[in-house]
């Protein structure tokens, strides 16, 4: 028998609304969902295998619902006509990154930090992070007291250096929060796998900053596309947030007015260095950002296919699909990425 698995960019709020629900539906029935942004058709078919899996894993304990993390939007604080324009669907974005920090003029700090209580309320879907000063000790101080008015979802910690300054820095603002911390000095950058030492699993995470780091390095800011330098930095983040199991968020593009610009560094990090999401400053690139970063229909059938193969046959750990071999650690990657679908809302929950 076949079992009907409908995908939607649905809300986290609308996921577990219906979290009770049987996610999977045995009727031949065709829904309407969204996914990147078009109203599409469609539907995948999974066998009883695949089916029982995922719906025991959606009723388990180990299921949490999370947020999406395509792109984080930076919004100064210290710009009331900004504040106005959030919590709307009008700005897609997954996450708002409210700045203490370097878009803030020394002068403007205190009214930024004043204008933390007008933040409008957080949807539930979206991630709401802010980023503090770590220059001075003073103004740090500050935003630490400040930013205990709020409750924000996460804290980014820009020109991270030292993992035991993050770790305290954790400890003094709470555990609570998610932390995201930004390589952008080659101090940074050389003390990176300590620093990722002290971060959590499929929770905190890496990110690049491009404008701080060529300033560091004496370089002309480029796009990471034309640049094999930033390039390799790139690859390094990436490679030290695998081995730790953290998210990692590209840097703002270095044209940031230049829609063609932006997603080409997008699916460079996204398909060749395994980047979840970007930073941006424009929200006009939300959407296109968003499209890059989320799953696409073939990607899903590959994963299920995948799953469906080896949970099928207990006899090998080595199976051919769609031409491809594919081992134990396919599987495995296939399963932890559409179980990370499922946590993020891309998957619609059906009544049974």
């Amino acid at each position: 028998m076949l079992y009907i698995l409908h995908i939607i960019g649905i809300t986290l709020e609308n996921y577990d609304k219906f979290r009770n629900c049987c996610l999977f539906q045995k009727e031949s029935v065709m829904e309407k969902f969204t996914l990147d942004f078009k109203l599409q058709e469609y539907r995948f078919n999974l066998c009883e295998n695949v089916y029982k899996h995922l719906k025991e894993y959606s009723c388990s304990c180990q299921f949490k619902t999370e947020f999406k993390r395509r792109s984080h939007l930076f919004v100064p604080l210290n710009k009331p006509r900004y504040l106005e324009k959030i919590g709307n669907d009008e700005i897609p974005a997954d996450g708002f990154i409210w700045d203490l920090e370097d878009s803030i003029p020394l002068e403007q700090k205190q009214v930024a930090r004043d204008s933390i209580g007008k933040i409008p309320p957080k949807p539930r879907t979206v991630e709401y992070i802010v980023r503090i000063n770590t220059d001075d000790p003073k103004e740090l101080d500050k935003d630490i007291k400040a930013i205990t008015e709020f409750p924000f979802d996460s804290i980014t910690i820009p020109k991270g250096e030292s993992g035991a300054e993050i770790a305290q820095l954790m400890e003094v603002i709470g555990e609570d929060k998610n932390y995201i911390i930004t390589i952008e000095t080659l101090a940074g950058l050389n003390a990176i796998d300590d620093i990722a030492r002290v971060l959590r699993k499929d929770r905190d995470a890496l990110g690049f900053g491009i404008g701080d780091m060529s300033t560091d390095i004496g370089v002309e800011r480029i796009s990471t596309c034309e640049s094999p330098l930033f390039q390799q930095i790139l690859g390094i983040i990436a490679l030290t947030a695998k081995k730790n199991g953290l998210a990692l968020f590209d840097s703002v593009s270095a044209k940031f007015n230049d829609p063609q610009s932006s997603r080409s560094e997008a699916q460079q990090s996204r398909h060749m260095f395994g980047f979840t999401g970007k930073k941006l400053i424009n929200p006009k690139q939300l959407e296109s950002i968003n499209l890059v970063f989320s799953p696409t229909i073939s990607e899903i059938e590959e994963h299920l296919a995948t799953l469906e193969s080896f949970l099928g046959s207990a006899d090998t750990n080595a199976h051919v699909v769609a031409g491809e071999y594919k081992g134990m650690p396919a599987f495995k990657a296939a399963d932890r990425q559409i179980k990370k679908y499922l946590r993020q809302g891309y998957f619609t929950p059906i009544n049974f």
